[in-house]
């Protein structure tokens, strides 16, 4: 990272926002030429609504208590899912971020971009399945953590990686697919991601798990062996929902119930990439369906039917 700022020269600064929060908070004025960008890009934009993001973007003259808007330097967000789960209060505070501007209205010709973006090849058609998960009891200390978070507690998703018939019904088709096919499974717990693997593995499937745990060195060795096809199966809790590119995965497995709309489609996108993006023509997607009581409704799978339901 540079300390001054060359007179007539382009200059691109790529930064986490843990960082320059940590150099906003700094005395003195080393990185005060940071106080003034051309323009300011946010990838992962849905999360841009946190208070580290407030913080730093008035610190860079950007934020909502810059008194001349007008002056203002242009703010650009970058997100597959512009929204803020089921919330439209939030969304509104997300859209607001950017006073109001969403680059997507009024850019394609028909009422659902998926359908306009499928049929141009930008993201690959979807082949459903679904499969049985099993029955879950919810404890009334459960129920409350659901209505108050909108989350399943970790107690249940847990139990859900423990049921062996549940873990044997995922390998088992994982292991009936054709055999040149790369696969992404979302596992409900890191354990239940390593079981995964390990039960593919002793099938003949080449497949590992990655976690928050694995360092950083064998979690990008197992990524370039998957993209080049030699292992098969990679396997994850929460840490491929973002940040990772393999465009020709031909098929994703929701074995991690959410009721999250943001999180599912960070899980599915994985595999939606079209020919135009270095993807598939279509991608299979298959849905580990439990029955969680009344819950059930709320899963977020069920807002994205239009994309196997539409041909």
């Amino acid at each position: 990272m540079r300390s001054r700022r060359n007179q007539g020269s382009f200059q691109l600064l790529i930064a986490t926002i843990d960082k320059l929060s940590v150099l906003q908070k700094r005395s003195g004025d080393e990185y005060g030429w940071l106080r003034d960008p051309s323009i300011v890009v946010i990838d992962e934009a849905h999360t841009s609504i946190a208070t580290s993001y407030t913080q730093v973007l008035d610190w860079m003259g950007r934020g909502g208590r810059a008194r001349d808007k007008s002056a203002r330097r242009p703010l650009l967000g970058l997100t597959a899912t512009p929204f803020r789960g089921k919330s439209e209060i939030e969304t509104e505070r997300l859209a607001g971020r950017y006073d109001g501007n969403r680059l997507d209205r009024g850019a394609f010709r028909k009422e659902d971009p998926y359908e306009e973006l499928r049929d141009m090849g930008v993201l690959a058609r979807v082949r459903h399945e679904v499969l049985a998960g099993i029955d879950v009891t919810l404890s009334d200390r459960d129920k409350e953590d659901i209505e108050k978070m909108g989350r399943l507690p970790s107690s249940v998703t847990e139990r859900l990686g423990t049921d062996l018939k549940r873990t044997l019904r995922v390998v088992d088709h994982i292991a009936s697919l054709p055999e040149e096919w790369t696969v992404l499974a979302f596992a409900p717990s890191v354990e239940n991601a390593r079981v995964l693997a390990a039960l593919l593995a002793h099938r003949g499937v080449p497949a590992v798990s990655v976690s928050a745990d694995t360092e950083t060195a064998a979690r990008r060795h197992y990524i370039e062996e998957f993209k080049a096809g030699r292992i098969r199966v990679l396997t994850n809790y929460n840490v491929l929902t973002q940040g990772f590119d393999a465009p020709k995965v031909q098929a994703v497995y929701v074995a991690r119930p959410t009721f999250s709309p943001n999180v599912y489609q960070q899980m599915i996108g994985r595999g939606l990439r079209g020919p135009l993006n270095g993807g598939s023509e279509e991608v299979l997607i298959v849905n580990v369906e439990d029955n969680f009581d009344q819950y059930g409704d709320l899963l977020a799978f069920n807002e994205f039917e239009y994309l196997w339901t539409k041909k």
